[in-house]
């Protein structure tokens, strides 16, 4: 309705406004280069940029893309939730780990991706009105292997493919299907999860030792006084 899409706009430029006040605010108690110190703020900064920049080329039309970062908004939130914050710097610490393990996964979906442009390349197709047109899911080259190879390990419709790999060629071809979903997707993305859970445990015993250490810091003074 107009009436919501409306004030939907009304409140955007009113907490936009109060965003880029507290911006203000902050340059002009910290400066500059206090201001950046503080990842957090750099982030706000760049929502209210994008924010104010949204709003002023809302007239021409073109900037529509940018209202879609206002659902970042939401993560402004992370500062006045500790527990949350702890997990996502336990994630940015695990990033080093990921990255290894996105370069592997894509080493894998390589290798699959030629593997069947060798097995099912130009077989992937149906007759239709006296013209031979191609399925969607392919293996007729590297981009389209890719995709499919990517489709299956999310196990988006990958049954369909599995059908027409062993009609085009073989019953056979279901161990082409079967060694991906069991390397790639029970075996890659389950070490995804034991990274991400060898960081939180890690990040729990740092916490408990500092907490240890803490307490032996306290309990020193208190022995030596009795």
């Amino acid at each position: 309705p107009e009436e919501l899409t409306n004030a939907l706009e009304i409140s955007n430029i009113v907490f936009t406004s109060l965003f880029a006040l507290e911006m203000l605010l902050k340059l002009l108690v910290y400066g500059p280069f206090g201001y950046i110190k503080n990842p957090y703020n750099i982030f706000d900064g760049i929502i209210v940029v994008i924010s104010v920049w949204e709003i002023i080329g809302q007239q021409g039309g073109g900037l529509s893309v940018l209202r879609t970062f206002r659902l970042m908004r939401v993560l402004k939130l992370v500062r006045f939730m500790p527990a949350l914050q702890r997990q996502l710097v336990v994630l940015m610490k695990t990033m080093d780990n990921v990255a290894t393990f996105c370069m592997l996964l894509m080493l894998f979906i390589f290798i699959f991706s030629i593997l069947g442009m060798h097995l099912f390349g130009c077989k992937f197709a149906s007759e239709k009105d006296g013209d031979t047109l191609p399925d969607r899911k392919n293996f007729d080259s590297l981009l389209w292997a890719t995709v499919t190879v990517f489709q299956i390990l999310t196990q988006e419709d990958w049954n369909k493919v599995l059908y027409n790999g062993m009609a085009s060629t073989s019953s056979w071809a279901a161990l082409y299907f079967i060694a991906l979903m069991t390397f790639g997707n029970y075996v890659l993305f389950n070490l995804l999860v034991a990274i991400l859970v060898e960081g939180f445990q890690t990040e729990e015993v740092s916490k408990n030792e500092d907490m240890s250490a803490h307490l032996s810091c306290i309990q020193l003074p208190v022995e030596s006084i009795g």
